[in-house]
């Protein structure tokens, strides 16, 4: 939106500077000149009403009152510019009879047309308003010329323009919209709008919009760079990967590109593994459930059989005795009674668990697609910091990526260890341990290079946890 402001202020300056050249005489008379024909047309009007000339040449004399470039004069009558209009409209009805316009009326419609007097009066008393920062203002005039030139781009620009200065972003989007459908091409308005598009999380349309941006400017980097934050930020990662491959082949050893398609893939890895584990939890979640049955059955039987016994001893005890045990029988048979409640209640988080998770082998069977992607994916991604870093030996952000990509897939397998139980620990733990030290290992060359370039903190504390992890005893400067 700068450079669209921009252009504004350069059109008002320039429009100043022309009028300040001016004989400062000269300029008083034009202006005495200006309030005498309107005065002397508003008194004729009065005379004869129902003369169409008469209100054409009053329409005439309030636009150059609303078109003079010096605002002492144009401020004093803010609303001429509409007055005119007004009495253009009287002058065509007037010289209107039985449908048929008269050369009056014809004359009256002219002054309407593309960039005449209505347009300009309009456009310089929404320059004026502009400069003097009343946004709202300037937008009613804008609005007015761009209404009446129905084809011109510049008017329908500074309605956009002006429309968002006064936080009137509805108006805004018509007006850019308008100057789009119209021809208009400023790469400013281009972007302007699909910033509006994006923010009403119109995915499609500001897309589009920058796709036609980039039609008309094939070089632009810019808007190539915004439509790749777009398609990050509306998270469409695979056609995120196409564009920039497709930008990489034309320029192999742009290591910015390689880079952030390295970042792509590890994105699209963990949406990847952010859905498999979905997958994984509603799983887990059924298994649980049916766990929890199972032990509350368990328990159950224990209640059922003392239950049993209880109620065969109470045929034999002496009558005495007999009180005792049916207490013990009643409270026997009110846990028993909680228990297939509390059953009740499992069930029917089993249900709904396995109503969430679906079709178990199908599920398996998508799990297992997913986590092959997943391999191909970090199998491939390296390559894209390596060959970053082949072009530029001392990028940081390819060296610590590259690290912490070995380093996270470190990450990963700890989780694993911390999870194991004992017997599991005793049975697989050193091997995992040695694949936890192996990846370890790769990060800490990459980590230890970036360090080089760039004494970060952060980076430091992270190299001091992978030597404790390894058990190297080095310092970390």
């Amino acid at each position: 939106m700068k450079k669209v402001v921009l252009t504004l202020i350069t059109v008002a300056m320039a429009a100043g500077s022309t009028f300040a050249q001016v004989d400062k005489a000269l300029v008083e008379a034009q202006k005495k000149s200006i309030l005498e024909t309107v005065k002397k047309t508003d008194e004729s009007v009065k005379k004869a009403p129902t003369k169409p000339r008469l209100w054409l040449e009053r329409a005439v004399a309030y636009f150059d009152l609303a078109s003079f470039p010096d605002s002492t004069l144009a401020n004093t009558d803010l609303d001429a510019s509409f007055k005119a209009l007004d009495y253009l409209a009287e002058a065509v009805k007037l010289d209107t009879k039985e449908g048929k316009k008269g050369s009056i009326a014809k004359d009256a419609e002219k002054l309407l047309e593309g960039r005449e007097k209505a347009y300009g009066a309009l456009m310089n008393m929404g320059v004026i308003k502009y400069q003097g920062k009343d946004y709202t203002s300037s937008f009613r005039y804008m609005s007015k010329a761009s209404e009446i030139a129905s084809k011109d781009t510049v008017s329908a620009m500074y309605t956009g323009v002006v429309a968002q200065l006064c936080q009137k972003d509805a108006e805004a989007r018509t007006a850019y919209e308008k100057y789009m459908n119209i021809g208009g091409k400023d790469v400013a308005i281009i972007y302007g709008l699909s910033q509006i598009y994006k923010v009403a999380k119109e995915e499609d349309k500001a897309l589009a919009l920058i796709d036609k941006g980039i039609e008309i400017y094939p070089t632009s980097k810019d808007l190539k760079n915004e439509k790749f934050n777009m398609l990050i930020a509306f998270n469409r990662i695979d056609q995120a990967i196409s564009q920039l491959k497709e930008t990489v082949s034309k320029d192999p050893k742009d290591v910015m590109n390689l880079f952030n398609l390295g970042l792509l893939y590890e994105n699209k890895t963990n949406t990847l593994k952010e859905e498999a584990n979905k997958i994984a939890d509603a799983s887990n979640k059924v298994a649980d459930a049916r766990r929890k049955i199972a032990s509350h059955k368990d328990k159950a039987e224990v209640y059922i059989d003392e239950l049993k016994r209880t109620k065969a001893k109470l045929k034999t005890v002496k009558p005495n005795q007999k009180p005792v045990i049916q207490s013990q029988i009643n409270k026997l048979e009110a846990s028993i009674a909680k228990d297939n409640e509390e059953l009740k209640a499992l069930e029917g988080e089993k249900l709904e668990a396995e109503k969430a998770v679906g079709d178990e082998a199908a599920n398996k069977a998508k799990i297992a697609e997913l986590n092959v992607k997943i391999d191909a994916l970090k199998q491939e991604t390296p390559s894209f910091y390596e060959r970053a870093l082949a072009a530029d030996p001392l990028y940081y952000d390819a060296l610590y990526q590259m690290g912490a990509f070995y380093f996270n897939e470190g990450a990963e397998i700890k989780r694993v260890v911390n999870a194991m139980d004992m017997e599991t620990y005793k049975k697989e733990g050193k091997s995992v341990e040695e694949k936890l030290a192996a990846k370890y290992q790769q990060a800490v060359p990459y980590f230890e290079r970036a360090l080089k370039v760039k004494k970060d903190e952060d980076l430091k504390e992270i190299l001091k946890q992978v030597y404790r992890e390894l058990k190297i005893d080095k310092q970390v400067d």
